[in-house]
Order: structure tokens, then sequence, then C-alpha cells
């Protein structure tokens, strides 16, 4: 059962919230459901000196533009300065227009992909969008995220270049044997990079988190309609945990990632917290599922088992790493990109045993799609791209540090 019982509430990290009314604002809005509590806050909030522009250009960076539209003129439209209304509007309405062209082409993409006889499931974006939030309009995306097994990719890939997509790289056939085994996904584009389409055989790479190897979701989809269209995609428990994970490996540097999981604690009321729990503590992703659930309940009142509640508390790294995140959330109108050093102390603290962490400092010399694009090595030199790998790291971090000095 559901409850949400004061003694057991989850330390807030109130402090960087409120930092700012329009920080605030943003985190009453962003939300599909506003409690009366809430809505009052946000009048309360309206009736203070809000800086607007800093206000749009926050939800932009986080994505919650048309959360915070939905919930603004729901509530308090009066108390908005029309012309500031009408810029939220405008977003939304394209926003909209742009999600319901892309999900159109998922669909004939999944449609053609059925036709060739390759299974696909349709990850993030449109399915996220329904799942979670009931509505396309109200959640951004700016790709389309397609997964199929691994041993589909070349024809998928062969199939959407048909279809006037490119790679940002003409891989060679060593080049693209060795993403299939160090990655789990490659992108493809069209309309010179408008149209963007990220081709996964993975969730996650397989040293970052082991709990997605795809063979194990297979078995577990679940039907969803798209425009119409009866598919098949995450269940509820594996699309959170890949939530969870996903959130955790980009230090969850964005509102709209932790809206998603509070949505669907919000929806799925009835989500398998013992087969969740079990899979996370077997594969190593228990602290990147609590560390999601802690940010989800502190900043969007997201409800959770009390006996889950207890389990988040009594691990005080995730209150540590939930406190680095808020900073970073609520830095600014900019995205506060962490360095490599901070970076890689955050991942090592997701990581409860020595194994764990060991894996992923295997995974951080694992070549990507930028390293084999950088230079083209023949199959007896592939070892060097694991050379390379950090010493690219390294000089990325210094030309930053350079930029921002």
């Amino acid at each position: 059962m559901i409850v949400d019982l004061a003694m057991l509430a989850l330390p807030e990290i109130s402090d960087q919230v409120t930092s700012r009314p329009e920080h605030e604002l943003v985190v009453c809005c962003s939300r599909t459901q506003v409690s009366e509590q809430k809505a009052a806050r946000i009048k309360a909030l309206l009736e203070k000196e809000i800086d607007w522009e800093y206000l749009y250009c926050f939800a932009r960076r986080h994505s919650v533009l048309s959360l915070l539209y939905l919930q603004l003129s729901t509530i308090a439209p009066f108390s908005v300065p029309p012309e500031e209304l009408s810029r939220l509007k405008d977003y939304y309405q394209k926003n909209a227009g742009r999600n319901l062209y892309l999900t159109n082409e998922l669909v004939r993409i999944l449609k053609d992909f059925a036709l060739a006889g390759i299974e696909a499931i349709p990850y993030k974006g449109p399915a996220l969008a329904v799942s979670a939030y009931g509505n396309l309009e109200l959640r951004r995306f700016v790709d389309l995220d397609i997964m199929v097994r691994k041993a589909d990719v070349s024809q998928a890939k062969e199939l959407l270049i048909a279809q006037g997509y490119c790679c940002g790289t003409a891989w060679t056939s060593t080049q693209q044997s060795l993403l299939l085994r160090s990655q789990h996904n490659l992108t493809l584009s069209r309309e010179q990079g408008r149209m963007i389409v990220e081709l996964h055989w993975e969730v996650a790479p397989e040293l970052f988190a082991t709990s997605f190897q795809a063979e194990r979701l297979w078995d577990r989809l679940e039907p969803i309609s798209l425009n119409n269209l009866t598919v098949r995609s995450l269940s509820p428990e594996d699309l959170f945990l890949s939530l969870c994970v996903h959130g955790s490996k980009h230090l969850w540097t964005r509102l709209a990632w932790i809206c998603d999981v509070a949505e669907i604690l919000r929806t799925q009321r009835d989500l398998d917290w013992t087969a969740l729990c079990t899979q996370a503590r077997l594969t190593g992703t228990a602290r990147m599922m609590f560390l999601g659930l802690y940010l989800a309940n502190c900043l969007f009142d997201a409800p959770l088992p009390v006996e889950l509640k207890k389990r988040v508390l009594s691990d005080e790294t995730i209150a540590a790493l939930a406190q680095e995140v808020a900073v970073a959330l609520f830095s600014g109108t900019e995205p506060a990109l962490p360095t490599l050093r901070q970076s890689f102390g955050f991942n090592i603290r997701l990581r409860q045993t020595w194994r764990l962490r060991a894996r992923y400092c295997r995974f951080l010399f694992k070549p990507t799609d930028g390293d084999l694009g950088a230079v083209k090595l023949p199959a007896s030199l592939t070892f060097a791209y694991y050379i390379m790998r950090p010493l690219r790291l390294l000089r990325a971090e210094r030309e930053r540090r350079l930029t921002s000095g």
C-alpha cells in the first residue's frame, strides 16, 4: 500500500529549490497533477517579483516548459503577464506539433521494421509520454529511441539508410563490430539533423549497468497505443528502472528526467516492488534506483511505499548524492556540466561494491562512436581504440577547462 507518513518523509533539498522563486515555481508546476496545497503555493509565488525571462530559460533548460504552461494556464492565468503566457502557449503548441510529427515518423518506422521481419521496441520519447504522462503534448523529446535485437542492428540500420537516414560516420565492418560490443546504441539522422533516430540494442552499456541486457526485456513487453497503432514496449518495471539508470548515467542534470520517474510512480501504482528491488540488488543498480526515488519524492512529492522509504533513508550516500544533484540542477539557465573528476566520483559512489566500481572503470575505457569516428584503424590495431579513449577524455577535459577558465 502506498502511504506518505510525515515521520518517514525524506530529508528535503529545499534550499536549492527556494533559492529563487522561479526555481520553486518550475518545480511546483512540473507535474501533471497539482494538489490544492501546491496550487495555493503557485498562486503565492506569482505574487512575488518574477524574472520571466529567467523562468522561461530555466524551464527550457530542463525541458519542462510544456508542463509549466499547462499548470500556469490552468491555475492562475490572470497572474501571468499576457505576453509571457502567450510565449509559453506558442512553445506548447509548437512542441505538440513536433511531437505529433515525430510520433508519426516512429509509427512509420515501426511498420516498416515489422514488414522486414524486425521486431522493435519504442523506447522513451512518444512511448514514455503516453505511458507516464498520458499525453504526447506534455513531454519534450527531440529524437526517437528504438530498440532492436543485436542480430537485427545491421538490417535495421540499412533500412533506415534506405529511407534517407545516415550515420555521422561511415563505419567499417571492424568498427561496427567493435561498436556493437562496446556501446548500446548508434545515432542516425536526416533533414540536416532535425530528425534523429537512436537505434538501441541495449538500454545501457553492459559495463555501466548489467540489469538491462535486451534479451531479458523481450519476454516482459506490454502493449501500448501510439497513434492508434498497438505496439509492444517496456513493462512499467523495466521502464522505471531503465529511467533511473539513464538519469544516474547523466548525473540527473535535467529536471525532466526526474519528472519522468515521478509520473511513473503516480500512474503505475501497482509496480512490483519486490521484483524491482531484487533485480536492482542482483544487478548492482539499487543505489541508482534509490537515488531516482529520493529525487522524485523530494522534488515532486512522488508517493513511495513506507518500507521502500526506510530503505532509501538507510543509505546516507543517497542523500549526499541528491544534494550534489540539486546544486547542479538549480545552477541557473545553462547546464552545469560536470568535470571528469565530478562525473567519476559520482558514478563510483553510485556503486556499492568494489566489483561494480571496477566494472565502471572498465566501462570508461570502452571506445565510443566518437572515438571510432576520430580515426579509422585496421582490424589488427583495434586495441588502440582502448588506449585512445582515456587520452581523448583527458584532452576534452583540458579543453573544457581552458574554455570555461
